[in-house]
């Protein structure tokens, strides 16, 4: 199984033009140009919304190939090409290298996070707006990994599971009162809890259903 994220799409602009739209965001560092890619997290403030990323190989209308300057995720490489299309121009998107971040994260994690920020990318390219990255809330302290019916645990980390008793291959099924289906409604829930505080939650584990508590 690959570790490579990537996505497509096609938008009704022309390849020059979106083009001009990536290229307009650069920042120049110590003498050197720095492309910001909208969509992209960077745990660094920045002057513009996006992720700063160095070049690594650049041809104009057809490739932007960067490797990203900060966390999360510094130094993978991400891939922007274009394609002239009777619509428009199709849009591939890659990032790679990821490492041991993809280990401690999860690939179910890092994947679908790459999934918003390529559709963050497209609604820049497509109407001009940028929006904040998905905020990081307090930490479930496990590793999910998704399922026909829901989370299931992979890796026990600490922190909240271990305070509330969960294990590995513990199917989430609830937690705060709201049943959790995917990691976007997990990263909402966990985005909307404040640190410090108690909750509850319920798994089933095997064919039983399991209710603990713990402290973020």
């Amino acid at each position: 199984m690959t570790d490579d994220f990537e996505k497509t799409f096609v938008v009704e602009i022309a390849p020059a033009d979106v083009w001009q739209r990536l290229i307009d965001r650069t920042m120049t560092v110590d003498g050197q140009t720095h492309y910001v890619l909208p969509g992209f997290p960077s745990m660094e403030p920045l002057p513009i919304d996006g992720a700063s990323c160095s070049p690594i190989e650049v041809e104009p209308e057809r490739l932007l190939r960067l490797s990203k300057d900060h966390w999360p995720c510094a130094g993978t490489e991400i891939i922007v090409e274009l394609e002239s299309v009777e619509s428009g121009t199709k849009i591939r998107v890659v990032q790679s290298g990821f490492g041991a971040f993809i280990d401690f994260a999860g690939r179910d994690t890092v994947f679908r996070h790459g999934e918003q920020i390529v559709d963050d990318l497209r609604l820049f390219i497509e109407r001009g707006l940028t929006v904040p990255g998905t905020a990081w809330g307090v930490s479930l302290g496990a590793v999910p990994r998704q399922t026909p019916v829901g989370l299931e645990l992979t890796r026990i980390d600490g922190g909240f599971a271990e305070a509330a008793g969960l294990e590995v291959d513990d199917l989430l099924l609830t937690l705060r009162g709201v049943r959790i289906h995917d990691l976007q409604q997990l990263w909402t829930v966990l985005a909307l809890t404040e640190g410090a505080s108690r909750a509850e939650v319920t798994v089933a584990r095997g064919r039983e259903r399991v209710t603990g508590s713990g402290v973020f």
